[in-house]
């Protein structure tokens, strides 16, 4: 009871705490699209542009929304 309080009340907080989504998906996503990236320079040529890139997919993948991005293993 008092780990859903807690969880609760740092959801009231910091809202953005409490993500929608799987975060080990999210990070396994962002990796290895990272490595994709830095493979074709687009991490070095880019950086803002790969950055904004890998956080709207990793999103999506982690929600669920799609199956598949750059560089997954």
């Amino acid at each position: 009871m008092k780990k859903l309080i807690s969880i609760l009340l740092l959801g009231l907080l910091w809202p953005n705490i409490l993500l929608a989504y799987d975060f080990d998906k999210y990070a396994k996503c962002y990796g290895e699209m990272t490595k994709a990236h830095q493979a074709r320079g687009f991490e070095q040529r880019n950086r803002l542009a790969s950055i904004k890139v890998k956080e709207t997919v990793c999103k999506l993948y982690a929600n669920g929304e799609i199956d598949n991005y750059e560089g997954k293993n």
